[in-house]
């Protein structure tokens, strides 16, 4: 471990009655960017199981819900990152799977990313895009598929939880526990009231619990504010309860204009998998909440698909266009990878016009991997690692995907 790792923020946290379910909101003569799409990106059929919408945990405290990332490191590394003008940070979703050992592979690429970085590009924090534990979120799986998966990770995570981060027991797999809740696994982990408590007793990680303040929540750093929601428990489809998207359309007014704007959401609004697909729901709650508050972010990063995609939407307001940048990232240690659709016969060539409005810049679903972001004043620069599964090695990931995001104009560029 190189000497600039993050070591001084929360010392051991470092390496060592429901509301209802929201209608699927109106369009107000929003076209979806998936109609016409020559690529199938939104489902159209339900997949079993099918859960009902979970109620959510209490808050820790009350709204708007915020989190800086001066709670997570101290003044030194937060001063570091100011003075190097950049922001790193990993993420990727759908990890702890216990039926195999990629999300170690997965872990120990990142690990090995962390600690070949020089001081001002040392990842500061990996931000975990649900499904943490499969496949309920069970507060006994911690032990082996999240803190021993990261025992060797030098950063602190956070997140958001996934579907599976909130589903109830199936009796078809066995005893349902009549003591479990629902996200008890994510609250007692994530959502702690002391991030002194060691995560887990059972295994050789030191890593201490976070006390995120909810569900869905805002953290703000001094290069970005990351908005992120919760989905619930659909397989397919998001499910987003009024309250919170009346609390995402205040966020996304409420974030510094002066920053990068991020939204994370576990279910993905587009993807050309054969498995789930994006959810329209998750693209109706989104792009109706941009368009009603006038902020569009920057990138929507989402898991859910077990592999990478990366799409490009071509927005128009006030006469112009700018691109919203759509990456699903959720190849971190699921054991089977997602395969996309074909068109005509073969898998998609990149770039490919999805529909008029919405392009597919590039894809892999061959391996597995985690997103890599550097976040400054001007830009956000995001380079996708992965290589083949490998058991008893961790082999130097290849760049599959690098993509910059110019802030003051909108546009993406590949490469």
């Amino acid at each position: 471990m190189g000497t600039h790792a993050f070591t001084h923020g929360r010392g051991g946290g470092n390496r060592h009655g429901p509301a209802p379910a929201s209608p699927a909101p109106a369009r107000h003569g929003r076209a979806s960017h998936a109609a016409g799409a020559r690529l199938p990106v939104q489902a159209t059929h339900a997949v079993a199981p099918h859960y009902p919408c979970q109620p959510l945990p209490t808050p820790n405290g009350p709204a708007p819900y915020r989190f800086d990332l001066s709670l997570l490191l101290d003044a030194a590394d937060v001063s570091r990152i100011t003075d190097a003008g950049v922001l790193v940070f990993h993420t990727v979703g759908d990890t702890g799977d216990e039926r195999g050992r990629q999300m170690d592979f997965v872990s120990a690429m990142m690990t090995e990313d962390h600690d070949a970085a020089d001081a001002a590009h040392a990842p500061a924090f990996f931000y975990h895009l649900g499904d943490v534990v499969y496949f309920a979120g069970d507060i006994g799986d911690y032990g082996e598929c999240f803190y021993e998966t990261y025992s060797n990770y030098p950063a602190l995570i956070v997140a958001i939880p996934g579907n599976h981060d909130c589903q109830p027991d199936d009796p078809r797999e066995g005893p349902v526990d009549p003591n479990k809740v629902p996200l008890d696994g994510f609250v007692q982990n994530f959502m702690s009231k002391d991030p002194s408590r060691l995560g887990s007793l059972k295994t050789n990680s030191s890593r201490t619990q976070m006390d995120l303040p909810n569900v869905y929540w805002t953290f703000t750093t001094p290069f970005a504010t990351i908005i992120g929601l919760f989905s619930n428990v659909g397989e397919i489809e998001a499910e987003i309860h009024p309250d919170q998207i009346a609390w995402f359309r205040g966020e996304l007014n409420a974030a510094d204009p002066d920053l990068a704007l991020i939204v994370a959401i576990h279910h993905p609004p587009f993807s050309g998998d054969t498995e789930h697909s994006g959810s329209s729901v998750a693209e109706q709650v989104l792009f109706e909440s941009f368009a009603a508050t006038g902020r569009y972010p920057h990138l929507i990063l989402s898991g859910h698909i077990h592999n990478y995609q990366r799409f490009t939407v071509r927005q128009a307001r006030d006469g112009a266009n700018f691109a919203v940048p759509c990456v699903v990232a959720g190849a971190g240690g699921y054991t089977g990878l997602s395969r996309l659709n074909k068109v005509a016969g073969a898998y998609p060539a990149v770039p490919f016009a999805v529909s008029d409005t919405l392009t597919l810049e590039q894809y892999n679903q061959d391996d597995f991997g985690f997103l890599r972001l550097e976040v400054g004043k001007t830009a956000i620069t995001g380079t996708y690692l992965s290589a083949p599964y490998a058991a008893a090695a961790t082999p130097k990931p290849s760049a599959t995907d690098r993509f910059t995001i110019d802030l003051a104009a909108r546009t993406v560029s590949t490469g």
